[in-house]
C-alpha cells in the first residue's frame, strides 16, 4: 500500500522500530556522535581507572594517617614557660649538645666491631645510666658472627609490669650519625635524667641497644632482639621485673634532633604530603597497623603535658617514611611498640651521610620535646 503522506510514513517507520528522522545533516551528526562513543571510552577508560585508584589511595592514606594531631605550631612545654622552666630547658639543651658532640667527635665510629674507642663509648653509657640513679644491667651476646653489648638502666616500681624506652647507640659506616643515632641516645639519657628520683608505680627500663643500624637492623643479630630473647627467660624476667608482669609499652627513639618552624623544612612525597604539614616542628609517633589505639593514647598523653605539635601514624615498619628504629622484635613478641622521632629523612635528607653532623641539630627544640617525653613516660608508668 503506497504511503499517503509524510506523516503516515513517519508513523509507519516509528511503528516498525526505525528512526522517523529523515536522512540528512542531523542524521549524519547523530550517527557520527554514536560512532565515537566506543573510542572515547577506550581512550579515557585508563585515565578514569587511574583516577579512581588515586582516589582510593589518597582515601587510604588519609584514613591511615588520620589520627587527630595534637598541639600547635609555636607551642611550649606545659603551656607558657616560666623563667625557671626556660633555664632548665637551656641546661638540658646543653647536656644534649655535649652528649651528641661526645658521641660524634670524641668517639666517632660507634660499632662494636670497628670503633677504635668502643671502651670510651661504653663508659659513657654506663655513666649516663648511673648518673641518672638507675640500676645498671649489662648483657653481652653473640648471634652468629655478630657480638654486642646492651646496657639497661632500671628504675624500679612497686607494681607489676614495665614501660621500656630504648634507642640503639651504634652508627652506620663513616657517617657521624649525629641525628641518626646520637640524638636518640642523648634523648634517652635526657629522659632518664629528668626522671631521676621519681617514684613511679611501674618499672621503667632505659635500654641502650647495640647493633641497631643496618645490616643488623630488624634481625636476630640486633641488640634489641638479643635482649628480648634473654628477657623472655624466667631468669631474665626475674632480673628486670622481680614483682612480675610484662612490658606493657615500648617506646623506641629514632632520630630526634632536627626541628624547624620554617615552611618547606619537612618534605614528603605524594600522597603523604596530603596528610602532613611542610613545617618540621612536630613529633611523629609511629605505631603498627594494630597499634592505632595505643598511638592515639600516647598522643593524648602528650597533649596533657604540652601544646607542642605531634602527629600519629598507624603504618607497618616497611612503609615509606617510617624512621629506622628497634620496634620490630617487640612487635614480633606481641609487645606494643611505638617509634618516636623527628621523621628522619623527611626533614633531614642528609641523615646517615657525612653531613649528618651535630652542628645542624636544634638542641633547644630537642630539649623541649625531651622534657615532654619524660612526662609522658612517667604518666605511662603510673597507669
Amino acid at each position: 500500500m503506497p504511503y499517503s503522506s509524510a506523516r503516515q510514513r513517519a508513523m509507519q517507520q516509528t511503528a516498525s522500530g526505525r528512526s522517523a528522522e529523515p536522512h540528512g545533516s542531523k542524521a549524519r551528526k547523530a550517527s557520527a556522535h554514536g560512532s565515537l562513543r566506543g573510542p572515547v571510552r577506550r581512550r579515557f577508560g585508563p585515565l578514569i581507572t587511574a583516577a579512581s585508584l588515586v582516589a582510593l589511595t589518597v582515601g587510604g592514606v588519609v584514613h591511615t594517617v588520620g589520627l587527630e594531631p595534637v598541639g600547635q605550631a609555636g607551642g611550649s612545654v606545659g603551656g607558657a614557660m616560666g623563667s625557671d622552666d626556660a633555664a632548665a630547658g637551656g641546661a638540658l639543651a646543653e647536656t644534649l649538645r655535649r652528649s651528641v658532640m661526645f658521641q660524634c667527635a670524641d668517639v666517632g665510629r660507634r660499632t662494636s666491631r670497628y670503633s677504635p674507642r668502643q671502651d670510651v663509648l661504653e663508659d659513657f653509657i654506663r655513666g649516663a645510666i648511673l648518673g641518672a640513679g638507675l640500676r645498671l644491667v649489662e648483657q653481652d651476646y653473640t648471634v652468629e658472627s655478630v657480638s654486642g653489648r646492651n646496657f639497661i638502666g632500671v628504675l624500679p616500681g612497686p607494681a607489676p609490669g614495665a614501660v621500656l624506652v630504648g634507642a640503639h647507640f651504634d652508627s652506620l659506616g663513616r657517617s657521624p650519625c649525629a641525628n641518626a643515632s646520637a640524638s636518640a641516645v642523648a634523648a634517652l639519657e635526657g629522659i632518664a635524667g629528668e626522671l631521676r628520683g621519681k617514684a613511679l608505680q611501674r618499672t621503667v627500663l632505659f635500654c641502650f641497644f647495640d647493633n641497631g643500624e643496618r645490616p643488623n637492623h630488624g634481625k636476630p643479630k640486633a641488640g634489641a632482639a638479643a635482649w628480648l630473647e634473654q628477657f623472655a627467660s624466667e631468669e631474665g624476667r626475674t632480673e628486670y621485673l622481680p614483682d612480675g608482669g610484662e612490658i606493657e609499652l615500648a617506646l623506641l627513639l629514632s632520630s630526634f634532633g632536627s626541628w624547624s618552624d620554617v615552611e618547606g623544612s619537612h618534605q614528603v612525597n605524594f600522597p603523604w604530603n596530603l596528610a602532613v604539614p611542610d613545617v618540621g616542628d612536630w613529633v611523629a609517633v609511629h605505631g603498627g597497623l594494630g597499634e592505632r589505639g595505643a598511638t592515639e593514647d600516647l598522643l593524648a598523653s602528650w597533649s596533657r603535658h604540652s601544646d607542642l605539635p605531634a602527629r600519629g601514624f598507624a603504618l607497618p615498619s616497611w612503609a615509606p617514611g617510617v624512621p629506622l628504629a628497634d620496634e620490630a622484635p617487640f612487635r614480633d613478641a606481641s609487645i606494643t611498640a611505638l617509634v618516636i622521632s623527628d621523621t628522619g629523612a623527611q626533614r633531614m635528607p642528609e641523615i646517615r651521610t657525612g653531613a649528618d653532623i651535630p652542628q645542624v641539630l636544634n638542641f633547644g627544640a630537642m630539649a623541649q620535646r625531651v622534657r615532654v617525653l619524660a612526662s609522658v613516660v612517667a604518666e605511662q608508668a603510673n597507669l
